[in-house]
């Protein structure tokens, strides 16, 4: 995760000098091009970062500087220590309950812990947890991995791919990866697979820069959604914002406003919040996915004796 290897390289060049580019591109196993890109996020956040090029160049800290108090606020201090501390809630990892470790040896908690934070509603299973870290060491020794796959309609499948990125949103970890079969890059959500196992089959693809393949991919999935307009009761408005903080509220009459939501097409958890709400909300188009909400509800009906 980006956020954890700019940590570790601003903790290797505090005791380092001269670090090559190549050679701390090779130890995080990225590229070259990601870790000038990783130089200049260190240095946007105040570290002073200098590098000196030819054969025996390589990038260092400014000698003077040190990473004390004066530097870090105590509250920004304390707002990146239950960050750290708040991910390993969610997410079960050596590397970054060591990561704590360090960070903690090198700013002190002064004052008393302000905020407080906990994931740990969020966190997956343990099969998730064990399937994050055998996707971890494929990507790492860039080999190949299969598992059995069941989609969101259900489908079933075998997919053989390689593993390039895990990523966290929409509250569920996924895998990005690239299907050699169909020469394609593929999301997967980690919940969904189940027996995965590595192949000796090492890759020897240079994909890139993954980030911008991930977003490409991203944007690609985005226009699979679908645009729903949802209609409330005004006072229901302060709920709605709550559900959905990204959508405007779209003032309708002096009893009636709406929003519009962008909603994966196969994705179950959104029928089912939208169900949650009962008479608080009306689904009004498109009309396939409305008729489709109101086929889920009396499908659900249809278990009890009403």
């Amino acid at each position: 995760m980006k956020v954890d290897r700019i940590l570790e390289i601003i903790i290797y060049l505090i005791n380092h000098d001269n670090v090559p580019a190549s050679y701390l591109a090779e130890r995080f196993h990225v590229s070259v091009r990601t870790i000038q890109r990783d130089m200049i996020s260190i240095s946007s956040i105040g570290i002073p970062i200098y590098s000196e090029s030819g054969k025996y160049g390589g990038y260092s800290i400014l000698p003077n500087y040190k990473m004390k108090n004066s530097d870090i606020r105590d509250e920004e201090q304390q707002m990146i220590i239950q960050a750290l501390e708040s991910l390993a809630t969610s997410y079960t990892s050596d590397t970054l309950l060591a990561l704590i470790e360090k960070y903690n040896a090198i700013i002190e908690k002064e004052g008393g812990q302000k905020v407080f934070w906990d994931f740990g509603v969020t966190k997956e299973n343990d099969q998730v947890q064990s399937s994050n870290r055998l996707l971890e060491q494929a990507i790492k020794e860039r080999k190949h991995v299969l598992f059995e796959y069941r989609n969101a309609g259900g489908e079933k499948s075998k997919p053989y791919v390689e593993p390039l990125a895990i990523h966290y949103k929409w509250y569920a970890w996924y895998l990005f990866a690239y299907f050699p079969e169909k020469k394609q890059y593929r999301t997967y959500k980690v919940a969904r697979m189940q027996n995965v196992h590595i192949d000796k089959t090492i890759s020897v693809i240079e994909h890139g820069d993954i980030e911008k393949l991930m977003k490409g991919s991203e944007q690609a999935y985005y226009q699979t959604c679908i645009h729903i307009e949802v209609q409330f009761e005004n006072a229901e408005t302060s709920l709605i914002k709550e559900y959905f903080p990204d959508c405007p509220v779209e003032r309708i009459t002096e009893k009636c406003s709406r929003i519009f939501i962008d909603v994966p097409a196969k994705e179950r958890l959104w029928k089912a919040l939208l169900l949650s709400f009962g008479d608080k909300v009306k689904v009004i188009g498109p009309e396939e996915y409305r008729k489709e909400l109101i086929e889920t509800a009396k499908k659900f009906l249809s278990n009890y004796d009403i």
